[in-house]
């Protein structure tokens, strides 16, 4: 080949790498996450009675009873979570004490555990909400 081809090609491969690096600054820009309902809590992990999966990142965990629901939200998604059979909560305190920080293992053939990166207290009407809108995305999923 020739030396014009080569030279040619030199200059080729850093303006795509440059032009590859630039970035539209208004396409970066996210909105800021919606803030989660309810209010900041712990449960006490003998009370967890039920839980209700809403995606892969998200429960309602129920403790007593389940006029006593709670939003549980996972720092990363747990692969198939809503056909998981059982679920262990760990806290990392040791203290009995479900909350931010601890952690949900998904038991199963491939086990997953995730940190929880928040958990709020709601009302029931917060909870039904949550669900329908959850059952909602699903259907228009499909």
């Amino acid at each position: 080949m020739s030396f014009s081809f080569w030279r040619g090609a030199q200059w080729s491969v850093p303006l795509l790498l440059a032009a590859g690096c630039a970035s539209n600054p208004a396409a970066t820009q996210h909105a800021p996450p919606a803030p989660l309902p309810g209010t900041e809590a712990c449960i006490f992990t003998v009370n967890l009675n039920d839980w209700t999966v809403l995606d892969s990142s998200t429960l309602i965990v129920y403790a007593p009873m389940r006029r006593d629901p709670f939003l549980v939200k996972l720092f990363e998604p747990i692969f198939d979570l809503q056909f998981r059979q059982t679920l262990g909560f760990e806290d990392t305190e040791h203290n009995g004490q479900l909350c931010q920080g601890d952690y949900v293992v998904a038991r199963g053939d491939a086990p997953q555990r995730t940190i929880i990166s928040a958990v709020r207290a709601l009302t029931p009407e917060q909870a039904k909400q949550m669900v329908a809108a959850a059952k909602q995305a699903d259907a228009a999923k499909k």
